[in-house]
Formats: structure tokens, sequence, C-alpha cells
């Protein structure tokens, strides 16, 4: 099953990769041929959809759903079964090796569940609820040490993206999200997932950020529904 998911990755990789690295951390195919893909982890209760899907049932039970199509967003949230639409460009990193920077001074170490209150206090996004946090750091979050003080963090949204990149203001312009970045970058080729994350439309520090570690940044747009 997992050469279906291949084949639509390699119709667009900049495009579909993240298709085949979903699919790979536990989706199932609920549906595949030549125009739609269809994948759901049923763990997250996360739909990915690719091409014109949007008769399909599954899309109108779940948490999130990630798609490429607009008519697909167009039918969902006209029907009222999703009132976000979170839009959003992709950036992958499709190279065989992981960046290497590092900075004088910066060091990195695992969180654990005693930087619980620290990353509460300082991720700045919707998602940063004890329960979620919890999960994050329990599959793997890597803080950022300077000064002798955690600086900044960095981990893996649950459906596999790179994210949760905070700096402390105090620290920035010292290249730590750089650092921090290259540390999830290795990580995710090293169990063999794709890296990739989404960029916020007018995230153009992301976006410069993404290029510099030589991802590449797909100029059309993704949708998140929820």
């Amino acid at each position: 099953m997992e050469q279906t998911v291949l084949e639509w990755a390699r119709r667009d990789p900049v495009r579909y990769s993240y298709l085949l690295d979903f699919y790979r951390r536990g989706a199932r195919i609920l549906r595949a041929d030549e125009t739609a893909l269809v994948l759901k982890h049923d763990e997250i209760n996360i739909c990915y959809a690719a091409g014109p899907a949007a008769d399909h049932p599954a899309l109108r039970g779940c948490f999130l759903v990630l798609t490429d199509d607009e008519g697909t967003v167009k039918v969902l949230t006209e029907a009222g079964v999703y009132r976000e639409i979170m839009p959003c460009a992709q950036a992958v990193y499709l190279k065989e090796e992981a960046p290497r920077v590092s900075r004088p001074g910066v060091s990195l170490r695992p969180l654990t569940m005693e930087d619980m209150d620290f990353v509460l206090e300082n991720y700045h996004h919707p998602g940063a609820y004890e329960e979620h946090i919890r999960r994050r750091i329990a599959e793997g979050m890597t803080g950022a040490v300077a000064d002798g003080a955690l600086a900044g963090f960095a981990g893996f949204h649950e459906e596999g993206s790179m994210g949760l990149l905070e700096v402390l203001p105090q620290f920035r312009r010292r290249g730590i999200a750089e650092v921090l970045e290259c540390e999830l970058i290795r990580r995710q080729l090293e169990r063999g997932l794709l890296p990739y994350c989404h960029i916020q439309p007018g995230n153009d520090a992301s976006t410069a950020l993404q290029k510099k570690l030589g991802l590449t940044v797909d100029s059309r747009t993704l949708y998140w529904l929820g």
C-alpha cells in the first residue's frame, strides 16, 4: 500500500512528499486513485487529502484536515463542516544530509516534563495547552541553552511537521532558531521521515529561515481546515 502513496509523492515531491511521511507515521489509506488520495491517522483524528476529495465522508468527521484542493475547501466550509480556514505555504527538505549549523555558546538538550511550564509560558500558539505540550515533549522536543539558561525550543507537531519553534526575545539574532531546526531536520532524516513545515502567510522570517537551511518553499497554498 505504501507504493500507492509513494507514487503520489513522486508526482511532485515539493507538493506531495508530506503524504508519504504522514502514511509512515501511522495514517491509513481511505481513498487512492488517479484523482485523489485521502489518508487518516485515527489516533489523532487528522486527515490529509490531495486532489478533489470533498465527497469522502471521512473528511466530515476529523479534528483537522489538510488539503491542497480549493474545491474541497469550498465544499466543506460552505457546508459548515469546518469554520476555520488556515492557509499555509509548505517547505520541504529534500536533501539526504542535514545542514550543519553551530553557534558559540549555544548547546542543545532534550526537554523534559520539568520544562512544561517554560514551554506553556513561551509558546505563542493556540495549541499551547498542557496535554498537547505534554505529548510533544514525550515525542521529543529540543531545547537550546545559551548563557546558562533555556533560550528556546522546537519540536514536532502531532501530524509530523516541524514546528513549536520559539526563541526568547533576549536571545534572538544569535542563530538559535537555525541550530534548533537543524536538529529537527537531522532527527527526521535519521528516522527515515521527511523534514517539512508549514508557514503562515506573512511570516517572512520563517520563510527566510527555511530557505537559508536548504528547504524548498512551495509557492502554492495548502489549507488546514478546523
